[in-house]
């Protein structure tokens, strides 16, 4: 027979917490890799290439993330491909 879980009232009030810790903090990292792309438009390449996610892909460092994109001159678009935690295997993207 499995064991009961007793959740305490502090351990609950912790996860509250943390919830709202990271809700607020959220709220803040997308906001910054969102406003990152301003400058974009008139500026496409602003940021280096990094060819470890293919081939004239750039890429953007900001709050922990890397903002992906490309710059298509024909059309003369920039594309965010991606956005991908600094922290994660870098892989090419479409």
């Amino acid at each position: 027979m499995p064991f009961e879980l007793d959740l305490r009232p502090d351990a609950v009030a912790d996860v509250q917490a943390l919830f709202e810790y990271l809700a607020e903090h959220a709220f803040y990292v997308t906001e910054r890799v969102l406003r990152s792309t301003e400058r974009l438009a008139n500026f496409p390449r602003l940021y280096q290439a990094d060819p470890r996610y293919g081939e004239g892909v750039r890429r953007i460092s900001v709050a922990g993330q890397n903002v992906l994109y490309e710059v298509d001159d024909h059309r003369q678009i920039v594309k965010v491909l991606a956005v991908v935690g600094q922290r994660q295997n870098p892989k090419p993207v479409d």
